[in-house]
C-alpha cells in the first residue's frame, strides 16, 4: 500500500472522527435533524411498500399518507397522555384539602400514641426534642424543596416556545427528507468508489433488517407487559385494569429503560398520598416485577431477532447508556451490528496475528 493511499485513508478516518466529535458536542443543534433523518428510514420501508400498492413511482401520495398517519398516531397519543396526567393533577389539587385535614389528624393521634408510648421513659423530654429538631430539618427541607419547584416549573413553562419550534423543525425536515430519501441516498452513495459503495449498501440493507428486528422484539416484550399488566391489575384495580394496561403499553412501548415504571410508580405516589397504601405497595411490587421480566428477556428476544448473542446485546446496552444515555440503549445494538457487518463486508480489516 503506497504512502499517498495510507495519508488518503488517514485523512478520511479523522474527518470522520472530527465530524462525530462535533456532532457529540452539539448534538441538542444537530438532534432534531438526525432524529428525522432517522425516522424518515424507520418509515421507508411503508413508503415503499404504500407505492407498490398505489402502482406509482412518485412519492408524494406515499410520504403525505405515511407522514399524516404519523402525526396523527402521536398527537393523539401525546394528546390523551396530557389530558389525563393534567386532569389528574387538577382533582388532586381539588383533594388536597381533604389529604391535609386527614393527615393532619393521623399526626394529631400519632404523636398521642407516642406520648403515652413514652410515658414512662426517663429523659424523654430529650427524646422528644430530638424528634422535634429532626421534625423541623424536615419540614425545611420540603420547604426548600418546594421553593425549588417553582423555578423548575417557570424553565419548563419558558421552554414550551423553543419545543414548537424545534418540533416544527422536526417535523419539516421529516417530511422533506422522506419525499427526498432516494436522492439524497444516490447522492451519500456518490461520495464512495463503487466497490465502497456496494459494501456500505451491504452495511445498511443489514442494519435495514436488524432495526426491523429491534422493533418486532419491542412489539413481543410489550405485548407480554400488556398482558402481565393486565392481569396485575386485575387483582389490585380492576376497575382500572384495562385502561390503565394499555397506557402501560404505550408507554412500554417507547424505548425507555424505566417502561412500565414510569406509570406505575407515580400512581403508587398517589394511591400513597390517597390514603390507600395497600394499592400503592401492590403497585410498586408490580412495578417492580414487570421491571425485572423485561430486563431478563429483553437482552435474549432483542439478540435472537438481532443476530446478536444475549452478551453482546447487554454489553452494548450499558456502554451505550453510559456514553450515550437513554439513546445509547437503542444506538448501542446497532452500532455493534454496523461494526459486525462492515467486517463481514471487508469494508475494514483487522488483524491480530503475531
Amino acid at each position: 500500500m503506497s504512502k499517498h493511499t495510507v495519508l488518503r485513508k488517514g485523512m478520511i478516518a479523522l474527518a470522520f472522527l472530527v465530524i462525530g466529535i462535533i456532532l457529540y458536542i452539539y448534538s441538542a443543534l444537530f438532534m432534531p435533524i438526525l432524529l428525522a433523518l432517522f425516522t424518515a428510514l424507520m418509515f421507508e420501508p411503508f413508503v415503499k411498500l404504500l407505492q407498490k400498492y398505489m402502482k406509482t413511482e412518485k412519492r408524494l401520495g406515499a410520504v403525505i399518507i405515511v407522514f399524516t398517519s404519523f402525526v396523527i398516531v402521536t398527537g393523539y397519543t401525546i394528546y390523551v397522555t396530557m389530558t389525563t396526567l393534567i386532569n389528574q393533577f387538577v382533582n388532586f389539587i381539588y383533594q388536597l384539602p381533604h389529604y391535609v385535614i386527614e393527615i393532619q389528624l393521623f399526626v394529631n393521634q400519632f404523636i398521642d400514641d407516642f406520648n403515652v408510648l413514652i410515658s414512662d421513659i426517663p429523659q424523654k423530654h430529650l427524646l422528644v426534642q430530638e424528634l422535634e429538631n429532626q421534625s423541623q430539618m424536615l419540614t425545611d427541607q420540603a420547604s426548600d424543596a418546594a421553593q425549588n419547584v417553582i423555578p423548575i416549573l417557570a424553565s419548563w413553562i419558558q421552554s414550551i416556545p423553543d419545543l414548537i419550534v424545534v418540533t416544527l423543525i422536526f417535523l419539516i425536515t421529516l417530511f422533506l427528507i422522506s419525499l427526498d430519501l432516494p436522492r439524497l441516498t444516490k447522492m451519500f452513495y456518490g461520495f464512495f468508489k463503487e466497490e465502497t459503495a456496494v459494501k456500505i449498501q451491504y452495511v445498511t440493507k443489514r442494519l435495514g433488517k436488524v432495526f426491523l428486528g429491534y422493533w418486532k422484539a419491542q412489539f413481543f416484550l410489550s405485548i407480554l407487559i400488556l398482558v402481565l399488566s393486565y392481569i396485575g391489575l386485575l387483582f389490585i384495580v380492576p376497575e382500572h385494569a384495562l385502561l390503565m394496561s394499555v397506557v402501560i403499553w404505550v408507554v412500554d412501548i417507547i424505548p425507555l429503560y424505566v417502561g412500565p415504571a414510569l406509570v406505575l410508580v407515580p400512581w403508587a405516589i398517589y394511591v400513597f398520598i390517597v390514603g390507600e397504601a395497600a394499592i400503592g405497595l401492590w403497585l410498586l411490587v408490580l412495578a417492580a416485577v414487570l421491571l425485572i421480566i423485561r430486563r431478563i428477556l429483553e437482552p435474549k428476544v432483542m439478540g435472537d431477532q438481532m443476530g446478536l448473542s444475549a452478551l453482546a446485546t447487554v454489553l452494548s446496552m450499558y456502554f451505550g447508556l453510559y456514553f450515550l444515555g437513554i439513546m445509547g440503549l437503542i444506538l448501542g445494538p446497532f452500532v455493534i451490528i454496523a461494526f459486525k457487518s462492515a467486517m463481514e463486508a471487508e469494508l475494514f480489516k483487522f488483524s491480530f496475528k503475531i
